[in-house]
């Protein structure tokens, strides 16, 4: 069988918005067989982040909700770097009858970047079709202008260079990522368990973030969830997270320890997904979780720092409940730490900014 190799290094939340951009690969290659070769971040200071967040570096689980529906077989790269490790991993790719190259990268992704990705794929597999590498080349001058796309949208620029070009609908992409039967199956026990099954509003609170500058204050969180609970008598209110979260969670539950309950560091991935699936509401900081509510029919409030231009990198279905507080230092387009060392775009952004956003939600169960 011939096969389309799809490159994509992506944490969670770019993989959610990459999503769309692997289902239309099927659409287009359905004769095909999907080899999707990823790694967390080409850039070795953010890999350690989500290395730190999952918990080694060729941990990337939000992978197993695309198989094998939207990819068939995933490579894991531990670097890209090392030059004998990728000779065995080009020797590995000869076993396969390539016949395509897919590069999915960010919209803004500059012209050097892509060139550096087109020459990695030749090295690994020679000379055959190659799309999607090719881009805006003026994009970082384009993206501070705030003239590009949705982060959605660069994944799927591949669509462009195919003969002939296919074009899509916003309203027609589709998230189709699944946690699984086992995932289902442990939420809707843990839920029965807590006897929140059933005539419950069901809020899921993310307090974490891969990136300090782009947390909103725990302070805040813990008013907020306390006003959740003081108007809605049926309201419960679940912490998801990672291991680095669980003292976030364990903050809160001390706000109402009979209606909060903190599942940071227990639920996978997966089991997440699943979770988000029952809830009515998912509120947090900008990350992953968003993307992954967003792409799991939860309703989202996303509290989005001054990092990107408005409308690039919020959750797709939920664009309108995104909370922003505008600073004239924004867009700073520094993902590692705020420039300015003061974080004002998350740290003074109204408490009564994001209830508003979540009373509209939850007014309308």
């Amino acid at each position: 069988m011939k096969t389309v190799l799809v490159f994509r290094s992506a944490a969670l939340g770019d993989f959610v918005m990459t999503s769309p951009a692997l289902w239309e690969v099927r659409k287009c290659f359905p004769n095909h067989h999907v080899l999707l070769l990823t790694i967390q971040s080409a850039n070795r200071s953010q890999s350690k982040k989500v290395e730190k967040y999952v918990g080694n570096c060729k941990a990337l689980p939000w992978i197993e909700m695309a198989k094998t529906h939207l990819v068939d077989e995933v490579i894991t790269l531990n670097s890209v770097t090392n030059v004998s490790y990728m000779l065995s991993v080009r020797q590995y790719l000869k076993g396969y009858q390539i016949d395509t190259v897919i590069v999915m990268s960010d919209i803004w992704s500059p012209w050097l970047s892509r060139c550096m990705k087109w020459l990695l794929m030749r090295f690994l597999v020679g000379s055959v079709r190659m799309l999607g590498w090719r881009g805006a080349r003026n994009a970082i001058g384009l993206k501070r202008k705030g003239l590009l796309k949705h982060h959605v949208h660069g994944p799927l620029q591949f669509l462009s260079e195919m003969i002939p070009p296919r074009k899509y609908r916003d309203e027609d992409l589709i998230f189709d990522l699944r946690p699984g039967q086992a995932a289902i199956d442990w939420i809707s026990d843990w839920l029965r368990e807590k006897g929140l099954s059933n005539g419950v509003r069901l809020v899921a609170v993310a307090p974490g973030s891969i990136q300090p500058h782009k947390r909103w204050p725990l302070q805040s969180f813990e008013t907020l969830t306390r006003s959740i609970l003081e108007q809605y008598d049926d309201a419960h209110i679940i912490v998801i997270g990672t291991p680095t979260d669980k003292a976030l969670g364990s903050a809160l539950v001390t706000v109402a320890p009979k209606r909060i309950h903190n599942l940071a560091g227990v639920t996978s991935i997966a089991q997440s997904a699943a979770l988000l699936q029952q809830c009515d509401l998912l509120v947090g900081n900008d990350g992953g979780a968003m993307h992954l509510g967003d792409a799991m029919g939860c309703k989202v409030v996303s509290i989005v720092p001054g990092i990107e231009y408005p409308d690039s990198i919020e959750p797709w279905h939920n664009k309108s409940l995104a909370v922003r507080h505008p600073v004239d230092c924004s867009p700073c387009y520094n993902f590692i730490s705020c420039p300015q060392g003061h974080g004002r775009c998350m740290a003074e952004l109204p408490l009564e900014k994001v209830l508003a956003a979540c009373i509209t939600v939850l007014d309308h169960k």
